[in-house]
């Protein structure tokens, strides 16, 4: 994870490398993907996991730019517009 990003933006950016060889040759490319496909897929499946919704106020109308507050996690997540 590229942690700047996430600090300072809340943008989850991720880099997954494989191995030592950042650029595999292409005839590589269907056996990296046959050999890793599962756990990428698995992986990617986490991402419905966690709290989502929308931020409001006590009549029912979206809060822009809220920050919440989750005990434990040690910083506030902010959210849109």
């Amino acid at each position: 994870m590229n942690d700047f990003s996430y600090l300072h933006t809340d943008c989850l950016e991720l880099s997954i490398y494989l191995g030592c060889d950042k650029f595999p040759h292409g005839s590589e490319l269907r056996r990296e993907w046959e050999d890793n496909k599962e756990a990428l897929l698995t992986f990617m499946e986490q991402v419905h996991r966690g709290i989502k919704g929308l931020v409001t106020d006590q009549q029912g109308q979206p809060i822009a730019n809220a920050t919440v507050l989750v005990a434990g996690m040690g910083r506030g997540v902010g959210t849109g517009e």
